[in-house]
């Protein structure tokens, strides 16, 4: 097994994404042009010739570089067309821990972790998905969609498409900043540079559900889109909206609009346990990943996080 290190300078890109387009576990996030937008800075292990790639993003503080999950990037980690076994996997994050001494990263679902490693800690995450290749009644059969989506139409709520990416995430920052403080500034701007990118491709899709009389917002949604998922990254709900389950509505207006298509819905997961229920509720299954970290930093700064 032939891995080995590259520099930002160094990958190829047309290898890169070649090997990502190819690969059985593909997902957005790890596209070099999505990575390019996202991430402050990023190099690469590879395996062979491109067989099986992955992302090391990172930043640099107090002369440390170190490896972080940046904002609107849920799942880097590895991927490849091939079985990834736990020793390629392994093999990955052992030569990654050799350049970076602090890590606090998110693998892919298709990367499997060995239970006997000794120099990280692992966390398992939900993820929460939406198989859309079905007929409607199929994807909302549950007796508890169907109470709420009844109590929704009540309202007479209206389910619009937008193309303002801009609007989209304002609402969001604005809704949700306060308690997502680990995002910054310019994770909001990058973002919205990566969607204004990939809506001149059609890869942009944004639903909003306005009152009866269509003059206040109650729900917004964005996702980014590939050819196998609709990727949930930011819905916001106002209080008003709750009030009339808007959000319900919303989900349930986009799964008509998209239902019978060979597509899923990533609603992603979330810390926030109200957005989590929700999610769960709405899946049709949970495809969960790991978090890792590993602090390998010299003992008189192994306590202070980068």
């Amino acid at each position: 097994m032939n891995i080995q290190y590259l520099t930002y300078q160094e990958i190829d890109f047309t290898k890169w994404d070649f090997c990502i387009a190819q690969s059985s576990n593909k997902l957005i996030y790890v596209e070099s042009n999505y990575l390019n937008k996202i991430a402050t800075n990023w190099d690469a292990i590879v395996l062979n010739d491109y067989d099986a790639v992955m992302p090391l993003i990172w930043r640099k503080k107090m002369g440390i570089r170190y490896l972080y999950q940046p904002a609107f990037l849920q799942q880097a980690g590895i991927y490849s067309k091939y079985n990834l076994t736990e020793e390629i996997t392994e093999a990955f994050i052992s030569l990654a821990s050799t350049h970076f001494k602090f890590a606090e990263i998110s693998i892919n679902y298709a990367n499997k972790l060995s239970d006997e490693n000794g120099f990280y800690q692992k966390k398992i995450n939900s993820n929460y998905l939406i198989d859309l290749n079905r007929n409607y009644e199929a994807i909302t059969s549950s007796k508890y969609l169907k109470e709420r989506i009844i109590r929704a139409s009540k309202f007479n709520l209206q389910y619009v498409i937008s193309t303002d990416v801009t609007k989209c995430i304002k609402t969001y920052k604005k809704l949700y900043g306060e308690k997502l403080s680990t995002l910054e500034k310019n994770d909001y701007k990058n973002f919205e540079q990566l969607c204004i990118d990939l809506q001149k491709e059609n890869r942009v899709v944004i639903r909003e559900v306005y009152n009866q009389e269509g003059n206040e917002l109650l729900a917004t949604t964005l996702f980014l889109k590939d050819e196998n998922r609709m990727y949930n990254l930011a819905s916001s709900i106002f209080p008003n909206g709750r009030t009339c389950l808007a959000n319900y509505f919303l989900f349930d207006s986009l799964i008509k609009e998209f239902a019978q298509q060979p597509l899923i819905i990533d609603l992603e997961g979330s810390d926030l346990p109200g957005v989590d229920f929700f999610y769960k509720k709405l899946a049709s299954e949970n495809q969960p990943y790991f978090s890792i970290k590993w602090n390998n930093l010299p003992k008189i700064i192994q306590l202070i996080k980068p």
